[in-house]
């Protein structure tokens, strides 16, 4: 394995409810994949116990420990696929522990099996999605998260990858003609308010589609400034509520209602945010 280790948010837990709906069909009385199941769902608990080992008190992860702990599990998959060459979960839970481990060359290589054997896992569309995205493959990585959605409609998070696709590469679809710059734009904001939408307790989706006004050519303002608020509702007041206040000061700059904006700035107290408030008020002048 290679030298970083990437620790995602995924607990074994969430990866064994992904993983169990693939048994689900599954004859009655096939002891063989039974066995299979059990036998992964231990592999799948060892993860967790190494990450929880590793877990320091800040709430991060002892780098080195996890990835001994996730080198001596290699060998491990390695003998549960020879065993099971066929089954396809085995696939999903290697690719996304190597994929933790930062190993995603050799994590797509198991999505790509795994992909081989069942086309209508949805987390093995969206991984593979973000693979070809890291890879600057954009045209190749789009098809997989929107089957990744269609496998899977009430995933926040799938919706939030494809946002996230084609904001970042957004001219790059312009350029290859795969989207009208509109529609573009409107699919684009669509994912972001979908993830918002389908996961009311994640503030992160809610932000990131109010930032996602700043990403189009022809934004609403006006409905901006509803996203912006729904999620100033919804932070701490301090630094995170004053930093949507900037936001919403920003938006009625732009929108020439200066003198809104202008008493929105007075707001603004906290120390770290004196910079972007002084450039702001800069462009007041």
């Amino acid at each position: 394995m290679g030298t970083f280790c990437k620790i995602m948010p995924i607990s074994a837990l969430v990866l064994l409810v992904w993983l169990a709906p693939l048994t689900a069909d599954e004859p009655p009385g096939d002891e063989t994949r039974t066995l299979a199941f059990r036998n992964l769902q231990r592999l799948v608990l060892e993860e967790e116990r190494i990450l929880e080992r590793a877990r320091l008190g800040d709430g991060t992860f002892d780098v080195e420990r996890v990835q001994r702990g996730f080198q001596d599990l290699v060998p491990r998959y390695e003998a549960f696929l020879g065993e099971n060459p066929d089954y396809a979960p085995g696939y999903v839970a290697y690719g996304l522990m190597l994929d933790r481990a930062g190993e995603s060359e050799l994590a797509s290589r198991m999505f790509l099996r795994a992909n081989q054997l069942d086309p209508n896992i949805p987390v093995v569309k969206n991984q593979l999605g973000n693979y070809l995205a890291e890879q600057d493959k954009p045209d190749q990585a789009l098809p997989y998260y929107l089957a990744a959605i269609e496998l899977e409609p009430e995933e926040p998070l799938y919706h939030y990858q494809l946002g996230t696709l084609l904001a970042e590469f957004r001219q790059t679809f312009l350029d290859l003609e795969m989207y009208e710059p509109q529609a573009l734009d409107s699919a684009l904001q669509k994912a972001f308010r979908l993830a918002a939408e389908l996961s009311p307790a994640e503030v992160a989706f809610a932000y990131r589609y109010a930032e996602s006004f700043y990403d189009v050519a022809d934004p609403d303002w006006d409905a901006a400034l509803a996203a912006w608020g729904a999620v100033a509702e919804r932070v701490r007041p301090g630094v995170e509520r004053q930093t949507i206040i900037l936001h919403r000061a920003n938006i009625h700059l732009l929108k020439g209602e200066r003198e809104r904006a202008r008493r929105l700035l007075t707001e603004v107290t906290a120390p770290a945010l004196q910079a972007n408030k002084e450039r702001l008020r800069e462009r007041l002048e």
